[in-house]
């Protein structure tokens, strides 16, 4: 059976060299999960009607934007955490990596999309007001649980690819995978207040 990032990432990154191009697709396919889960409240929320193929554009286009902005923000603060750290290696294969060590998140963003679209479908999605999107305390809760075991698990994917690109022990690989993840999840948090 062939190894998965998500169960085994030390095997998985020893054994492959993941390619930027499929890195590039988890976050692309995060990303547009993501923006897609804003869909159903866009009549609430703005007064310009929208087509269907315009909210479709807009869904690819604003997942396009995050995921290479979350792809750019996490390779170079890999990158320059791990040389202060002593890392040496490629900054290609950080980028691989960083896109492979995602892959939670597009389980994550895939859950709560459906569970937001499931709403919205039954007519159980509640009303929201701008300029603050107020969703129910028990969505929250269950958001802010998921997104911060999607964030766990993301370190600890991070910290084999990050021990795999930089050649850092797997300790201070942990150490700087944890830095990487703690602000979404401090994040979540607040999301709950």
């Amino acid at each position: 059976m062939p190894s998965t990032p998500l169960f085994a990432p030390d095997e998985f990154f020893t054994q492959r060299t993941p390619s930027l191009l499929s890195a590039g697709m988890i976050l692309l396919l995060a990303g547009i999960v993501a923006v897609a889960s804003a869909a159903p409240y866009i009549n609430q929320v703005s007064s310009i009607e929208f087509s269907t193929g315009t909210l479709i554009v807009s869904v690819l286009i604003g997942g396009a934007i995050g995921a290479a902005g979350i792809w750019t923000v996490g390779t170079v603060a890999v990158y320059l955490l791990t040389a202060v750290a002593g890392g040496s290696g490629s900054i290609v294969r950080v980028a691989a990596n960083v896109g492979w060590s995602s892959l939670p998140l597009l389980l994550v963003n895939t859950i709560s999309t459906v569970i937001i679209w499931a709403l919205a479908l039954s007519g159980e999605l509640s009303m929201v007001t701008p300029p603050e999107i107020q969703f129910p305390l028990w969505l929250r809760v269950f958001s802010a649980v998921v997104g911060g075991v999607g964030y766990l698990w993301i370190g600890y994917i991070l910290t084999y690819g990050i021990h795999n690109a930089r050649r850092l022990a797997v300790r201070k690989s942990a150490i700087i995978a944890g830095t990487i993840v703690f602000l979404p999840i401090l994040s979540n948090v607040f999301r709950l207040l």
